[in-house]
């Protein structure tokens, strides 16, 4: 493959991923405005019913066009990771959101491929630097500082909540799971397959177990900022960015790809600053320069030619 091509792939992965990057990076302060007038559950019923409304046309369109469909034995798989990798992750990551700071819960969030490098390490027994690994202890050491910044901060100007960013590690824990469990779902099904049902079985989920809870619940489902929140998630979180960060993956190497998420806090920043009036205490920004310190030593230096443990 000829270096021009080499380039050009790469020029392809950096826009999809800076596409994804500020989609997702806008979405915890539009989340939080919608969760004003809804319930989580709503929430996710609504942005998932409009996704998969989109998803399931092209899913039939490629499917008479000779696309390869998932192998029967995959189904119970797969059905258990499209539980795990929506409501099971996102109930959790969106309750926190509604008690803590987006700026904090789009930080925490971006945590999430260092956990799944740690769970590599642990479950599937993948090699990692030493510098990879001291990277990992650093950025762990600020993610907890962060989680718990309310204790040091209590009575402080904006509210941060530690139940709420403890319920968004439990979703990036989950989240890590969802991703390793995937590993393990052995299929030669296309991508707009995987997507369409991944986006569609939470639907049900949602509607049989999820949602009669909040059917009663007193909200206001018809008010602006929340169908614009639910608008902007099904096409822009669940189309759109999640498209662009599957096929920016497919030019680049799947740990490079992750240096993107990590920039999504700085798309956050501003619009949660000027629209939310939020900022970030001074262990808060002390806990982000633990992070940065240990992603830059577990992506930048990790690659080096350090012992592998």
């Amino acid at each position: 493959m000829s270096k021009h091509h080499l380039s050009n792939n790469r020029s392809k992965a950096y826009a999809l991923l800076l596409i994804n990057t500020i989609l997702w990076g806008l979405s915890p302060p539009i989340i939080k405005v919608a969760l004003n007038f809804v319930t989580t559950n709503q929430f996710l019923l609504g942005r998932y019913l409009l996704a998969s409304l989109i998803f399931l046309p092209l899913y039939f369109i490629f499917q008479n066009k000779g696309i390869k469909q998932l192998r029967q034995g995959n189904w119970p798989l797969l059905i258990f990771l499209a539980l795990l990798g929506t409501p099971l992750t996102l109930i959790p990551l969106y309750e926190g959101l509604r008690l803590t700071s987006s700026i904090e819960a789009s930080i925490l969030t971006a945590t999430g491929p260092l956990l799944v490098i740690l769970g590599g390490r642990i479950f599937l027994k993948e090699k990692i630097s030493r510098n990879e690994e001291v990277g990992l202890i650093i950025a762990i050491f600020g993610t907890l500082l962060l989680a718990f910044e309310p204790i040091f901060n209590n009575g402080s100007g904006i509210k941060f909540s530690l139940i709420g960013n403890l319920l968004i590690l439990g979703s990036n824990l989950i989240w890590t799971a969802f991703l390793l469990l995937v590993k393990k779902l052995k299929t030669d099904a296309s991508q707009i397959s995987l997507v369409s049902y991944l986006v569609s079985i939470p639907v049900f989920a949602l509607l049989v177990f999820f949602t009669p809870v909040s059917v009663v619940a007193r909200t206001n489902i018809a008010a602006p900022l929340a169908l614009m929140g639910i608008v902007y998630m099904a096409i822009f979180g669940s189309v759109i960015a999640f498209w662009a960060y599957t096929k920016g993956q497919e030019y680049i190497k799947a740990g490079e790809a992750a240096i993107f998420t990590y920039l999504q806090p700085l798309i956050t920043f501003p619009l949660a600053y000027f629209w939310l009036g939020e900022t970030l205490s001074g262990s808060s920004l002390l806990a982000c320069l633990l992070i940065a310190t240990g992603v830059y030593f577990s992506e930048y230096h990790g690659k080096s030619k350090s012992a592998i443990i």
